[in-house]
């Protein structure tokens, strides 16, 4: 058993660094949750109007007028897979949105003794949120999220609740946008003997929407600067977004302070009430390449 539990603790402290670095677990938490906030190099804080945004900034949804679901998944390394899914329905001036996560690491190798391996399983984590989100002022939207969580290794369980914050500000400059978060705020029953550490992340960002002169053309830039809690790594995150008509997209990212991660890029088409949003992001020291797809449905 013991051996079981230090394989574990590697796999667990390898994926800290690579996923986002900083320290605590659930790291399912610190892995983007849209394609195309994963295309823009994981920045989020201050874009909006979709609802999986509420993963980065609570405050994102409150400026809607539709509701809208958004199912997303990931392959990532070492057979980790996130399926996330969301929604959100605008009630006047606020908004109501919902989400869920499931993450998974399959394929784990159980041995007691020198050999072949005795079974398999598969280490799993949970995830379910309700977020509130208000429009304060035509320049001010704010919002809050509870969020209900579970993981499982092997036998053993544990569950916990954690909060986020978030706030939003249209500039007086057309098109620019900042945005804060304070994401993670809870605690986990233990798991076996010790409880685990839920990653505590700040987040602040900045987007902005350059005027362009050329018609249905259009050139988003965001920049995201996040810190976890215990860690004294700034991670940045710098994205980009071409758009055509609101139909066609092309985007690139760019994050630094994050072990084997640095270029992302991904595309994206939305024609009418439907959007596919694709998330191609490399990884270094030859850990292979990550896939995101987002899949949503608008209700106008």
């Amino acid at each position: 058993m013991k051996r079981i539990y230090f394989f574990l603790i590697l796999v667990v402290l390898t994926s800290h660094n690579i996923i986002a670095g900083g320290s605590g677990g659930l790291t399912f938490l610190k892995l983007e949750t849209n394609a195309r906030s994963a295309a823009m190099g994981g920045t989020g804080t201050a874009l909006f109007h979709e609802p999986s945004i509420v993963h980065y900034n609570p405050a994102g949804i409150g400026d809607m007028s539709f509701s809208e679901i958004q199912l997303m998944h990931t392959s990532w390394i070492q057979d980790m897979s996130l399926q996330y899914g969301s929604g959100v329905i605008p009630i006047g001036r606020a908004a109501l949105g919902f989400s869920l996560y499931n993450s998974a690491i399959e394929g784990i190798e159980v041995r007691t003794r020198p050999g072949p391996a005795e079974s398999e399983f598969t280490a799993r984590n949970f995830g379910a949120g309700l977020t509130f989100a208000y429009r304060i002022s035509p320049s001010f939207r704010a919002g809050v999220t509870g969020k209900f969580l579970y993981e499982k290794l092997y036998v053993d369980e544990a569950s916990g609740y954690g909060f986020d914050f978030g706030l939003q500000y249209r500039s007086t400059t057309p098109g620019l946008y900042f945005g804060f978060s304070i994401l993670n705020i809870g605690t986990m029953n233990d798991l076996r003997d010790e409880p685990t550490d839920l990653p505590l992340t700040y987040r602040v960002g900045s987007s902005y929407e350059l005027p362009f002169i050329v018609q249905d053309m259009a050139i988003r830039l965001a920049v995201d600067a996040l810190q976890y809690s215990g860690d004294d790594k700034l991670h940045l995150m710098f994205g980009g977004e071409f758009g055509y008509s609101e139909t066609l997209f092309a985007r690139i990212g760019l994050q630094t302070g994050i072990d084997a991660r640095s270029v992302t890029a991904g595309l994206g088409i939305h024609h009418g009430a439907f959007k596919l949003d694709y998330a191609y992001i490399p990884l270094q020291s030859d850990l292979g390449t990550a896939h995101t797809i987002s899949i949503g449905v608008l209700f106008r």
